[in-house]
């Protein structure tokens, strides 16, 4: 994975439960993203993987956009 660049894979699922068709995402963690995501887990603590890292900046992108977009 190029330095700039991020790869992610996107595969489709079905729920068992409602047969709705979900989409599953798998993003590469490598490059310039990784050593991003290696100083956020050495310098804020409490993560234990980037799973839980990549939640957390998902969230606050969420909630930085909604705010943004509000009218």
């Amino acid at each position: 994975m190029s330095d700039n660049k991020i790869s992610i894979l996107s595969e489709k699922f079905e729920n068992d439960k409602t047969g709705e068709q979900v989409e599953g995402i798998t993003i590469m963690i490598d490059g310039k993203l990784k050593t991003m995501l290696d100083i956020i887990i050495e310098k804020e603590g409490g993560y234990n993987n980037y799973t839980e890292v990549i939640r957390d900046i998902v969230f606050a992108g969420i909630n930085q956009f909604v705010e943004k977009h509000k009218r």
